[in-house]
């Protein structure tokens, strides 16, 4: 298939719908759906591989995949900054049409923080992890992008919390990480400290993340949630 006719979905008998096999479901179609501003079929693409594959999965997989390729067409000129920005922008309205719907008891596990440091604004891993941690039972404060070091240590300090989630997109950012990681440790002196975890494309460089003392870099969502459920399991 040509990269310059988007893929369309595949035909289905709407009385069949709900048995579309996820191998038919392409980082390709849902790219193109994205970037066409289209949360509704991009929703709909989602909850069919959600039906085969765990959401860390279908995230680190389809959508990773897809938004990969967002990324390629925008660096080749193949696609507008507009539909770059409009593909991320869809994304996040079909991720929250597909969130976890958790009940009441969504507000008794374990708190766990996540923000973008100080001067970030991409935050897309941060809205997918959020709705995994949710899945697996978490209350999650997502504070989103852009996140001070000294507002996040106060609401640290204000708040339990089990995981501090950070998310940094290069080494531009490193100040802004240590700085974020010496306010969470400070934050409840009287304590033990928060575990740290630390993703976005910073986290897959080791020479990066060495030194700046969190307690876990990972660089996918499903990383991320193995983190995550090990600190429930681990003995208090």
């Amino acid at each position: 298939m040509s990269a310059d006719r988007p893929p369309r979905l595949p035909p289905v008998d709407p009385g069949a719908a709900a048995r579309v096999p996820a191998a038919s479901l392409s980082p390709e179609l849902l790219a193109s759906l994205l970037a066409d501003g289209d949360d509704e079929l991009a929703a709909w693409t989602l909850r069919h591989a959600l039906a085969e594959q765990p959401r860390a999965e279908v995230f680190d997989g389809l959508l990773g995949d897809a938004m990969t390729l967002v990324g390629e067409r925008w660096a080749s000129g193949q696609w507008s900054v507009a539909e770059e920005h409009l593909a991320s922008q869809t994304l996040l309205r079909t991720l929250d049409r597909i969130r976890p719907d958790q009940g009441p008891e969504g507000r008794i596990g374990p708190l766990a923080v996540l923000a973008a440091v100080a001067g970030e604004h991409h935050m897309l891993g941060l809205v997918c992890l959020d709705q995994v941690l949710r899945e697996d039972g978490w209350t999650v404060a997502n504070l989103g992008a852009d996140v001070p070091a000294a507002d996040l240590a106060g609401f640290v300090a204000r708040n339990e919390a089990a995981l501090v989630a950070l998310t940094a997109s290069d080494a531009t950012r490193l100040p802004a990480v240590a700085e974020a990681v010496a306010a969470v440790r400070g934050a409840r002196p009287e304590t033990a400290t928060s575990p740290i975890l630390l993703g976005g494309r910073i986290a897959t460089d080791p020479r990066l993340t060495a030194t700046l003392g969190v307690d876990q870099a990972v660089d996918s969502i499903g990383a991320a949630a193995r983190f995550a459920r090990s600190l429930v399991s681990a003995p208090s």
